[in-house]
């Protein structure tokens, strides 16, 4: 028998993308309706991205994918890319048309998967999103995306739309790929793994797939790109003294802190507000001078060097009209180097799918998951000591409870430290106490500011476990002349992640900040310390030198360093029975229907762990330990009953031969829940489908769902928070919003003289957050539309126009401390609005408290259009001979009419910024020919701003152009078993212009710059 070549092997796959027009009758399963559809029935708008493109292109991530892929998925709550929510690194959530991931539903093979959202309130996500990172990349067969309410079919969360994994669960073989990628640079290095192997057993009446899959990706932080995106990137900031511009804010690069060190800047007093440098607010005069900082003799401000051994000048760099923490240059800290760029993840999937046939009328599936990974967040701020955020943390002078700690909970102030601190050296000691002693203070304690990265890095490390059954039995029998079809199945997910973080332990750093000198000479811990309970990696005070950078010990590192350690369990049950059969027949087909009933229970428990849980004291106060606020545990769980149907009747099909109606059919689903919280609802969606000839059709739907509240949302205890944002009566916000008269009229009557310059947009305020054990259901109502055009005369092409119009009522909105402050001061009833009582601001006008958390206050309202296209062009039809091969187009469009959030009166956009373009569309150009394929793939984001809804004079070049980055695959079959791949994604290496201003998550492939990919697979 002769082997077959490169060029026979392929055969088939040319075949394959040949598309023959399909019988009418022809079925198919239609995510969004429970009865199978044909391509003239189906109402449903959306599309479907193949498994072979995700192997193609490579992902590593699902929801990467789809955002790469599809343009209709927008930036979802969480993802491997930028600084990464401690309860939920690596995390990835989709969210389709803007509306959040929350609305979104996710599905594996029909059934839902349980959540991955932490039940905290400082969790990642307010819902019940799925985290599709925990889904083998290998075993996808198709992704099929719906817009629009689907509620109807599923059950809650599809509002926005729904999304269906399709596992290949009749894979037969054994095939290992092993692929590697790799930045032009030499960076952002990932790598996968995949081993799959499928067989048929007894007479091939059954089938299993076992499929194991590795998956590792390196970090990157934003200095790894310092100038697109790091240190060095332009960005936005305030225009610098004596330099004239209309805009409030232009752009620039090398932002710099000004307030802090990361050595220590000494200062001579210690209370909140005692900044140690005049900023640019205060005018040229005095701008870059010592304010409460200890000075030189030309009024400079000194700080520490790095070897803490001497006092140097500060040098602010330029500073900045309005603003007192920032400059330009200088020795201040590049905040920017603290940010994550893509979080190091590694994922194993252990996956084994199955199914077998007891006989031609019963039939049983299964599916067994195992999914472990962990993430880090590498880089973040860490732990400020400092007057930006709380008065001095004074020692225990007075006994062992006498520090501020005790008697203010202050965790985040000054370091008030003795002048004569045995780590100091006789100069620096001599200079600070002549400073003191000339403004008149005492001449025995300073404070110090400073960034205690040396103690805290802000580094944390999720790991997640994942396990998941699902199965059940279907068949078919024949009663009462009709036959019939039924399903019983379920499904049971435990997903549970743990974080862990190093973290600062402040009440024992009080004690080993208070270093004196033993009789011996050696340096220790001042006698009559107290240990805080949390166990710390060790129990022996060690004298702690915070003086430079890295100068202290080891052992005193040890002392003052905890592990927190938080972990979060949610678990889903869903069960489900269904039946389906026929009414009777009408000339054009049966009328079909099913009925069914679903029981699911859903729990989430979140435990903060020791660390997180804080102190508890003798009046049943409690201290936080550290820079984290206490947590308090967060659980609870609820359940449903719901019964569905589903209803299609055929009123014309093509074999009647009517004029004017090639076909015509109506669909109608509707379901009862009822849910243990909140209560009994419907949930419907109506739908038609008109074919007038057999090459042009129109299909829509209207549909009406809901979102039920989670656990979260409803039981998080109000706990304290830190926010910062943009007041609104601050000359920053002050012209922006939907009404910027009606604001600055607010902003007069609260008394606030303008221009006024906020604390809020530097630095973050405490408050307090929590849930809403009051929450309602949200309601859906969606509208979709398509045409449909598939010429017989024209062979291989098919385009298809949907318009979706999704309308959100009662939404259950997170308002933060700077939407409680819009709410306000946009609000025509002011200041009789509800929300300007949930912030208190102080007598100079600055906020210092607030009260955040979750209410049905908003609507959203998306409206979109969506233009999918595919031809497929044999050459031969072009003259060309046959081994020429095939030309194959697919491409996604989606324009958006309208995205926005609405509340109390006042309209929010939520498109057309960098993260959501107005316009975005994504054109493969495959080529296959023979043994060898390549594609051609054009990402094109259309112009966008930086920042919606601000006046023209706010940013300088707000408006940003399109952008257009383009990737190239290609492969090659170099025998029937060995196969190989390359990939180089930014092929032209593009960068937007002024980068650092962009997206990252949308935009990290540009940021990255050109890389490469290569695949080798083996399979028989």
């Amino acid at each position: 028998m002769t082997a077959p070549t490169p060029r026979s092997v392929k055969a088939n796959t040319l075949a394959t993308l040949l598309p023959a027009s399909p019988p009418a009758t022809e079925m198919l399963y239609v995510t969004g309706t429970r009865l199978s559809q044909s391509r003239l029935t189906n109402v449903m708008a959306g599309t479907t991205l193949s498994g072979e493109q995700v192997q193609r292109r490579g992902y590593l991530d699902l929801g990467l994918a789809l955002l790469r892929e599809n343009p209709a998925v927008s930036v979802g709550d969480n993802s491997p890319i930028g600084t990464q929510n401690s309860f939920g690194a690596g995390q990835s959530f989709v969210s389709l048309l803007n509306l959040g991931s929350q609305r979104t539903l996710t599905l594996i093979d029909g059934m839902r998967m349980g959540g991955g959202a932490t039940a905290s309130i400082y969790g990642v996500g307010p819902g019940s999103e799925v985290d599709i990172s925990a889904l083998p990349t290998s075993l996808i067969k198709t992704i099929d995306t719906r817009l629009g309410g689907a509620g109807a079919a599923y059950g809650a969360d599809a509002a926005a739309g729904v999304i269906n994994y399709e596992l290949d669960d009749r894979y037969k073989g054994v095939s290992l790929n092993a692929q590697g990628d790799w930045s032009q640079k030499l960076d952002n290095a990932a790598e996968k793994i995949a081993f799959k192997a499928g067989t048929g057993f007894d007479h091939d009446r059954g089938g299993l797939v076992f499929d194991v899959e590795y998956r590792n990706q390196a970090g990157m932080l934003a200095k790894d790109r310092p100038d697109s995106f790091g240190e060095n990137a332009v960005i936005y900031h305030r225009a610098a003294l004596g330099q004239n511009s209309p805009y409030d804010f232009v752009l620039g690069s090398g932002t710099r802190y000004i307030q802090s060190s990361l050595t220590g800047m000494p200062t001579l007093t210690g209370a909140y507000g005692d900044l140690p440098v005049y900023g640019g607010v205060y005018g040229s005069a005095y701008a870059g001078l010592a304010n409460a900082g200890i000075a030189d003799a030309n009024g400079t401000p000194l700080v520490f060097s790095q070897n803490g051994q001497a006092l140097v000048p500060f040098n602010s760099g330029t500073l900045l009209k309005g603003d007192n923490a920032l400059g330009i240059g200088g020795d201040g800290i590049a905040l920017r180097n603290y940010i994550q760029m893509r979080t190091p993840t590694d994922k194993l999937n252990l996956t084994l799918l199955g199914h077998y046939d007891f006989t031609e009328h019963l039939h049983a599936t299964w599916q067994g998951w195992y999914a472990r990974g962990s993430s880090e967040n590498q880089v973040n701020n860490g732990t400020f000591s400092s007057a930006v955020f709380n008065d001095a943390l004074t020692p225990n002078t007075e006994g062992s409870r006498s520090s501020s700690y005790f008697t203010e909970g202050v965790t985040n102030g000054p370091l008030a430290l003795s002048t004569d601190n045995p780590y100091l050296t006789s100069a620096e000691s001599s200079t600070i106490k002549s400073a003191l002693a000339a403004n008149g203070l005492p001449t025995d304690q300073f404070y110090l500011n400073r960034l205690n990265q040396d103690l805290d890095t802000g580094y944390f490390r999720t790991t997640l476990q994942m396990f998941r059954f699902q199965g059940g039995l279907h068949g078919d029998f024949r009663a009462a002349n009709r036959q019939f079809s039924w399903k019983i199945r379920g499904e049971y997910t435990r997903y549970t992640n743990v974080t862990t973080q190093p973290a600062l332990v402040v009440p024992n750093l009080v004690n080993a900040l208070n270093a004196v000198r033993a009789a011996d000479g050696t340096i220790e811990c001042a006698p009559g310390y107290e240990n805080a309970p949390i166990a710390t990696r060790s129990s022996v005070c060690a004298p702690l030198n915070p003086f430079g950078y890295n100068q202290m010990t080891q052992a005193a590192r040890d002392y003052v360093t905890a592990i927190e350690r938080s972990t979060n369990r949610n678990t889903q049950r869903d069960l489900q029975a269904e039946i389906s059969s026929t009414v009777f027949r009408l000339p054009a087909g049966d009328i079909r229907w099913d009925l069914g009933y679903e029981h699911r229970r859903e729990a989430y428990h979140f435990n903060p762990g020791a660390y997180l849980s804080g102190w508890k004291q003798a009046d049943g106060t409690v201290l936080q330990y550290g820079n984290d606020a206490v947590l308090p545990s967060t659980g609870g769980a609820y359940h449903t009953h719901e019964a569905f149907g589903e209803l299609d009747i055929p009123l014309v099909s093509p074999g009647m031969q009517l004029p004017g109606a090639y076909h015509l059919s109506l669909t109608a689903n509707g379901r009862l829940t009822y849910n243990s919280i909140t209560g009994a609802y419907w949930t419907y969606m109506l739908g038609v489908s008109w074919w007038p000839i057999r090459d042009f059709g129109l299909s829509g739907n209207y549909a009406v769902s809901v979102r039920n509240p989670s656990i979260g949302e409803l039981y998080s205890p109000r706990a304290t928070d830190y926010e910062s944002g943009v007041d609104p009566c601050s000359d920053v916000g002050l012209t922006s919003g939907p009404n910027p008269a009606l604001r600055m009229a607010n902003c007069a009557k609260a008394g606030l003289a303008q221009p006024f310059t906020s604390n809020f947009n530097s630095y973050s305020v405490p408050g307090t957050a929590g849930g809403n054990a009051h929450l309602r259901n949200e309601r859906s109502k969606s509208y979709t539309g398509s045409l449909e055009f598939r010429p017989h005369f024209f062979r291989g092409f098919d385009m298809k126009t949907s318009f979706v119009d999704v309308k959100i009522a009662d939404a259950i909105t997170y308002l933060s401390a700077s939407n409680l402050l819009d709410a306000c001061y946009d609000s025509a009833s002011y200041p009789s609005n509800a929300f300007c009582s949930t912030f208190i601001r102080d007598s100079s006008g600055q906020i210092s408290s607030f009260e955040a958390g979750y209410y049905n206050i908003a609507s959203y309202e998306t409206q979109a259009l969506q233009t999918t296209l595919a031809y497929v062009l044999p050459l031969k039809r072009l003259g060309l001979p046959e081994e020429a091969g095939i030309i194959d187009l697919q491409g996604n469009y989606v324009h958006y009419l309208k995205s926005q959030q609405n509340y109390l009166g006042s309209t929010y956009a939520l498109v057309g910024n960098t993260s959501s373009p107005k316009d975005n569309f994504t054109l493969n150009t495959n080529w296959q020919r023979g043994a060898f394929s390549a594609q051609w793939q054009t990402m094109w984001y259309g112009p966008s701003r930086f920042m919606l809804q601000v006046p023209s004079t706010r940013y300088e070049a707000n408006r940003r152009p399109a952008f257009a980055q383009f990737n190239l695959s290609l492969g090659y079959a170099v025998t029937k078993n060995l196969s190989t791949s390359f990939v180089i994604n930014n092929i032209t290496d593009a960068l937007p212009k002024n980068a650092g201003i962009y997206n990252l998550t949308r935009y990290y492939e540009a940021l990255i710059g050109r890389s490469f990919q290569m695949r080798i697979g083996a399979s028989f």
